[in-house]
């Protein structure tokens, strides 16, 4: 008798059936076609996530063809007006005012919007004295991460999309403090 498991070859057999008919059957040799159930699933779930990835991509590129250039229109007037809100301000003006729009349009865009705004208004404005004192760098990422979330919540933002409002903060006077030296 061959060994299976070896050749890996199928074996046909003849098997009577009662009432003498004939039946022939082939038999596999283990391991050859052989796939557990848990593996159909797992195999199965994958494609089912590579359907749902390539879904989202689709739906992402799809809203951004429709949508991106509202997005990219609303960062550059969030820019513009922090330029000019900036010329007559100081730079704690510039948060406070950051703070307040974020505020009045909480979210992913509102601080988005924020952040540009900030970031643009900082660069235009004049300095507060002390502003950058106690401002970690953003690379210390455990402090900054603490800064963040306290001076969100000293502003009155709870949320984890305002804290981004402080972290234009933190770039600002790092690039600062970069030119200075």
């Amino acid at each position: 008798m061959p060994n299976f498991a070896k050749n890996r070859q199928r074996q046909h057999y003849c098997a009577r059936l009662p009432g003498g008919r004939a039946t022939a059957r082939v038999m596999s040799s283990p391991g050859v076609n052989d796939m557990s159930r848990a593996g159909k699933i797992v195999i199965a779930i994958v494609i089912a996530f590579i359907f749902v990835v390539a879904g989202a991509i689709s739906a992402g590129v799809y809203w951004i063809s429709r949508h991106g250039h509202e997005v990219f229109e609303a960062g550059e007037k969030a820019m513009n007006e922090g330029q000019e809100f900036g010329k007559k301000s100081d730079q704690q003006g510039c948060v406070d005012e950051a703070v307040s729009r974020y505020k009045a349009n909480r979210g992913f865009g509102g601080a988005l919007s924020a952040s540009m705004f900030v970031r643009s208004c900082l660069d235009e404005s004049r300095p507060t004295p002390g502003f950058c004192d106690n401002v970690p760098k953003p690379t210390d990422v455990f402090r900054s991460a603490r800064w963040q979330i306290e001076e969100a919540r000293k502003a009155g933002i709870a949320d984890n999309f305002g804290q981004q409002i402080f972290s234009q903060v933190q770039n600002h006077c790092q690039s600062r403090e970069s030119k200075s030296k």
